[in-house]
């Protein structure tokens, strides 16, 4: 039996972090039951300058991109991709781009009631297939609630300690000079960065439980 530790680095806004998790979870099914997974979920800010009412996405990712056709090129290219995954990434004129602070401070919430990846994963959907706002309260409530958070789970994410420790995280990672996602960090030894194809993650953890033995 072979024990593997993996930190994701994550935002919930970013399409590659889901696609990488949708990958890494089909690695990890065809390992098969000798191996323990121990999956936390570590706060990442793809877009740490964002306002805190968020923003147009056309337009915020519109002047990152350079201009409206490179954002499309890249928006259909992420579809397509997702599309072979199995996910749904549903873009319009009219999404808004959340800040993200808040929702990682559900995510240590999720974390301390162990139910962190169905509620990131409920993330994910609600901002990508449903086009939720998921900076907005209501909004995180309601998906805490869906995959099983009680009102006193709630009331810690909404709390000071909380947001400070989400902060503490988000500078602690910064400093190790973490400054892109999906990373994942197994058993606090190895670094694995991107959203590798399922064949590659199998490989790199088949290998890592090998050296843990």
């Amino acid at each position: 039996m072979a024990d593997l530790r993996i930190d994701i680095i994550s935002d919930v806004i970013c399409p590659w972090c889901y696609l990488g998790y949708s990958r890494l979870k089909q690695a990890i099914e065809q390992l098969g039951d000798d191996y323990r997974m121990d999956i936390r979920w570590q706060p990442f800010e793809l877009h740490p300058d964002m306002p805190i009412q968020g923003a147009d996405r056309d337009t915020y990712l519109g002047e990152r991109f350079g201009s409206p056709e490179k954002l499309n090129e890249a928006t259909h290219a992420i579809q397509q991709v997702g599309l072979e995954a199995g996910i749904q990434f549903n873009f319009s004129e009219k999404d808004h781009m959340p800040n993200t602070k808040l929702a990682h401070q559900f995510v240590l919430a999720a974390t301390k009631a162990n139910l962190s990846t169905p509620f990131v994963l409920a993330l994910y959907h609600g901002y990508f297939t449903d086009g939720k706002n998921i900076g907005e309260q209501k909004i995180l409530e309601e998906v805490a609630l869906s995959v099983g958070l009680q009102q006193t789970d709630i009331d810690y994410a909404m709390s000071s300690e909380a947001k400070t420790i989400t902060e503490k995280k988000l500078a602690q990672l910064r400093s190790l000079e973490i400054n892109s996602a999906p990373t994942y960090v197994i058993n606090d030894k190895y670094m694995i960065q991107g959203a590798h194809d399922p064949e590659s993650f199998l490989k790199v953890l088949t290998d890592i439980a090998e050296k843990e033995k």
